[in-house]
């Protein structure tokens, strides 16, 4: 096992936290080149290779503002595999980390837990299920202990079904689980840290309340055409913003079209309004492209104006 830095407990009552995976959560890993895995494909144990993926510093960030304490959960059984060291592992989560700093360059990770072991490694001294690789809890756990964190106001944050299962296992709420990927519901980071934000709960259970924020204003607008003159496609845009607010629980303060734009105005913060914006404009051009459309409503990387 390998913890990163050695945690220091604080004091006062235990404190939410939310645990990332690593790999294709924080940092790229499908999509590197072959010349990144030496040994075997997926096996990232060269720092030099670490490439955050978009947007995800900047949603650590947010969620680190909002209070929470941010730990870091990887399986790593190319060290049971004998591909790499516990070193090459420890340099590679280091450089990780590194790229991950607040604006004041501050560490937003207050820890990272690698499991290095595989129950059929090729070296005997990791040759086990243990309690530590995911889906088992036993990273989490120790992070709890050893962190002072309250996993029943906690959320976990991962690219496959054994990261939810090892929060789950861990006490945290199935909720509060979330998979990310084309598949889930939230395809990346940004998209899964708007749903932790958007909760209102968490302000008030949480020991530090996320911040108050201002109305932010975002702007989508059509590449070609005036496609909203068409009454009935500004009304299904119209309701699929408002049906978003509402699924979402981020407060719609006003909503306004025009023949070729929608402009949104969300009681939320850059990244959440970002988001919401995203899922807009991704449900209205399947509707509009479903209806025969060769075109879609809104360019593929959305036109947005924010507004803070």
């Amino acid at each position: 096992m390998t913890r990163f830095p050695q945690p220091v407990p604080p004091p006062g009552p235990p404190r939410p936290a939310v645990f990332l995976d690593r790999d294709d959560t924080l940092i790229e890993n499908a999509t590197l080149p072959p010349e990144a895995f030496p040994a075997t494909p997926g096996d990232l144990y060269l720092p030099e290779w670490v490439r955050p993926l978009p947007g995800t510093i900047d949603a650590c960030r947010a969620l680190a503002d909002a209070g929470f304490v941010l730990i870091v959960i990887t399986n790593q059984g190319c060290v049971a595999r004998g591909n790499a060291s516990l070193d090459q592992v420890r340099a590679t989560n280091q450089r990780m980390a590194e790229m991950f700093t607040s604006t004041s360059g501050d560490p937003l990770f207050q820890g990272i837990y690698a499991a290095p072991h595989h129950p059929e490694a090729s070296i005997p001294e990791w040759r086990a299920d243990h309690p530590w690789r995911k889906p088992n809890p036993g990273m989490i756990l120790a992070a709890c202990e050893e962190h002072a964190l309250d996993p029943s106001r906690s959320w976990l944050v991962g690219d496959a079904d054994r990261d939810r299962e090892a929060g789950i296992a861990a006490g945290l709420h199935p909720a509060r689980c979330l998979r990310i990927g084309a598949d889930a519901p939230c395809e990346a980071l940004p998209d899964a840290v708007s749903e932790i934000l958007a909760h209102k709960d968490i302000g008030a259970q949480a020991d530090t309340p996320i911040r108050a924020v201002d109305a932010t204003t975002v702007t989508l607008r059509a590449p070609f055409g005036d496609p909203l003159a068409d009454p009935a496609v500004r009304a299904t845009v119209e309701s699929v913003a408002r049906a978003i607010a509402e699924r979402t629980g981020i407060a719609l303060l006003a909503l306004s079209t025009d023949e070729r734009s929608i402009t949104a105005t969300l009681a939320t913060h850059r990244l959440a309004a970002t988001a919401f914006m995203a899922e807009l404009r991704r449900a209205t051009n399947a509707w509009h492209q479903g209806r025969g459309h060769p075109n879609p409503l809104w360019p593929r990387t959305p036109d947005a104006e924010l507004d803070g």
